[in-house]
Formats: C-alpha cells, sequence, structure tokens
C-alpha cells in the first residue's frame, strides 16, 4: 500500500502553545526516553542505520493520534506561512536525518521535526536551526544525494532543506510558537 507522510511546520500563537504544549512535550519527552529509542539513537550515534531502522527512530510520536494533531493546528488557523514536506512511502525526516547525521539533527528542536516552541523557544534556536540549514556547494549536493537515497526518491529533496528557515524567521519576527510533526494525512 502505497503512502505520504508530510511533515508540518506551523506558526502558533502562544495562547495555543501554552494550552497544547504541555502535553505534547510530554510526548516527546516519553518518546526520546523509551530504551528501545534511546538505544537505537546511541547506536546511530556510532554507526550509520539501516533506513528501515532510522526512520523507525525519526518517527516522532504526534503522527501517533493524527486527529490530535489537527485539532491542535485549529488552535492555528489562519496563521502564515506554514511549511509542508511530503515523501512517498517514507517519512520525509527519514531523508533529513540520513543527509546530516546525528550531530547535525540533534541541532533541530523537539524530536525529527516533532516539536512544540513557544514565541521565545522559537527566538532563542533560530540561530541554530539557520545554521543546521546552512548548506551550500559540494555539502548541499552531498545532503541532497543522501536524502534522495534515504528516501527512495528521484523526485527533488530541496524542500527538506529550504522550508525550515523561512518559517521559524516569520514565527520569530512576528512573535509566534511553532508547532511541527510528521503524520499520515
Amino acid at each position: 500500500m502505497s503512502y505520504y507522510a508530510t511533515w508540518f511546520l506551523v506558526l502558533a500563537p502562544a495562547g495555543a502553545v501554552e494550552r497544547h504544549g504541555p502535553a505534547l512535550r510530554a510526548q516527546l519527552a516519553e518518546h526520546a526516553a523509551a530504551p528501545g529509542t534511546r538505544a537505537l539513537w546511541r547506536r546511530w550515534e556510532r554507526e550509520e542505520l539501516g533506513f528501515d531502522e532510522l526512520e523507525a527512530l525519526a518517527s516522532g510520536p504526534f503522527g501517533l493520534d493524527v486527529e490530535a494533531m489537527y485539532a491542535v493546528w485549529e488552535d492555528c488557523a489562519g496563521l502564515r506561512p506554514y511549511g509542508a514536506v511530503s515523501a512517498r512511502n517514507r517519512f520525509p525526516m527519514l531523508g533529513l536525518a540520513h543527509a546530516l547525521g546525528p550531530e547535525r539533527i540533534r541541532e533541530l528542536p523537539g524530536w525529527f521535526g516533532d516539536l512544540v516552541l513557544s514565541p521565545d523557544e522559537v527566538r532563542a534556536t533560530l540561530p541554530a536551526v539557520e545554521a543546521l540549514f546552512a548548506l551550500d556547494g559540494a555539502a548541499r549536493v552531498e545532503a541532497e544525494r543522501r536524502a534522495e537515497q534515504a528516501l527512495r526518491s528521484a523526485d527533488p529533496v530541496g524542500d527538506l532543506f529550504d522550508t525550515a528557515v523561512p518559517i521559524w524567521r516569520a514565527a520569530a519576527e512576528g512573535g509566534h510558537g511553532l508547532i511541527g510533526a510528521q503524520i499520515v494525512p
């Protein structure tokens, strides 16, 4: 069966972050602390994982309850811009994780694109996110090649590298938070 998984990055009013943040942060903390997740992350730090294992690691908790995420995003309706990056038969963050590796992907707040940030956290993390995606020349070409390899895609993967920074900047400039999740809509 074929599917499209999408990473959504949505500007969030401070009130939406206050309402939904505690539950979402608890999900992230529980997921990251799970023994199997921790063991797989430590292994990835030592050696390259197979794509199925890396995708299991990169699939965060927010996609497990799509209806709940839709309800969260209803609280964010009307704010623009937002980001959406899709991949066919793979989660998009698998491509980014394979392209950047564990040391660099650690700079992305949350868990592989599943995140909830207050306006202050958005402003504080913007420089690290800008640095994470600051790839040019040969580094950019190699990162895109690795992302395409992981996603088994002949489609361009530039959106993986070009979506987050403008959304982060818009949130910082507008005084908004961010809520991101990978889901299969």
